[in-house]
């Protein structure tokens, strides 16, 4: 009934919020007519650079899967990356996505455990390169940060490297399992601790796993052309550093759990950082539709992956 209600609510949010864009702030013919004339060749750069940072997505995961000794062709993880960027688009929430991914990895490396924690590893750590790269835009390249988030992006940051270092130490992991054994059914607590031991095969693997941090790093580098070549498309002239940084802060902002999957909470966000820089709501707005617009479409592709794509054997163990 609460996840019921919750997700009502969320809705209700993203209602209000475009609401608010199209009656406040922006003029849906001009946005529209912004959209009919961007230079569809820098679309089509765009759309190049979404693909490769998938693609190092996918190795970024694959290389966390190795690092606990299993082994997932490429082609596996890139397709299940697709897939999970599917379901993440398209139902409530994030997670969904990565419990379809979970699923997938679990059936081609015949481990249950490793695709979990391989999941939420993998997860994590490109959060924290993401928050670390808004931060370092809030910081150092005068980007208004708007009510909050740069208080709101620490937060997380903080977070989520304290549950990382918890579940990855083998003295915190042993102690939250015992808690868990101690307080939960036993079936139920066998289960769950089965899943979060596995968790402390990464601790001995720490220049590997900052290794993993660098990829997350190095992927941003597309996602930065991603949106830079759609701020061009549009005529926007800001440099490539701020495309990087202003799309981890729209990213880190999306991830508060107010709104539908981001939805109106981007765009009213786009609105507000890129009138900081002189640019107007509906340029603003039409970076927000277009980068979501490319998502949607190219992500697409994992529904078709998944629905009509071929069944995947189990690998050896």
């Amino acid at each position: 009934m609460k996840s019921k209600i919750s997700k009502y609510v969320k809705i209700a949010v993203s209602v209000i919020l475009i609401f608010y864009l199209f009656y406040y702030l922006v003029d849906f013919r001009s946005l529209i007519s912004i959209v009919y004339n961007v230079k569809i060749g820098y679309i089509g750069l765009s759309v190049v650079f979404f693909i490769m940072s998938v693609a190092a997505a996918a190795y970024r995961w694959e290389y966390v899967i190795r690092i606990q000794n299993k082994k997932m062709p490429f082609a596996d993880s890139f397709r299940e990356y697709f897939i999970g960027m599917f379901f993440n688009n398209f139902l409530p929430g994030s997670i969904g996505g990565d419990v379809v991914r979970i699923v997938g990895a679990a059936k081609v490396i015949n481990s249950k455990e490793v695709a979990l924690s391989s999941v939420f590893v993998e997860r994590v750590i490109g959060l924290i390169s993401l928050l670390t790269i808004g931060i370092m835009g809030f910081m150092f390249l005068g980007i208004e940060s708007g009510p909050g988030y740069m208080s709101i992006s620490l937060i997380l940051l903080t977070t989520l490297i304290l549950i990382l270092a918890a579940v990855l130490n083998p003295r915190s992991n042993e102690a939250v399992c015992g808690l868990i054994s101690d307080y939960l059914p036993a079936k139920i607590g066998e289960t769950v601790t089965g899943y979060l031991k596995d968790f402390s095969g990464y601790s001995s693997s720490f220049l590997k796993l900052f290794y993993v941090f660098l990829i997350s790093f190095g992927f941003k580098i597309f996602d930065g052309f991603f949106v830079y070549f759609v701020l061009k498309s549009v005529g926007i002239e800001l440099t490539y550093a701020h495309a990087v940084a202003l799309f981890s802060i729209i990213n880190v902002i999306k991830m508060i759990p107010v709104s539908f999957n981001g939805l109106g909470l981007s765009a009213v966000s786009w609105v507000f950082i890129l009138k900081s820089f002189g640019i107007s709501e509906n340029l603003a707005a039409s970076v927000d539709f277009l980068t979501v617009s490319i998502s949607l479409i190219i992500s697409g592709y994992g529904g078709f992956l998944y629905f009509i794509g071929p069944k995947k054997e189990k690998g050896p163990d």
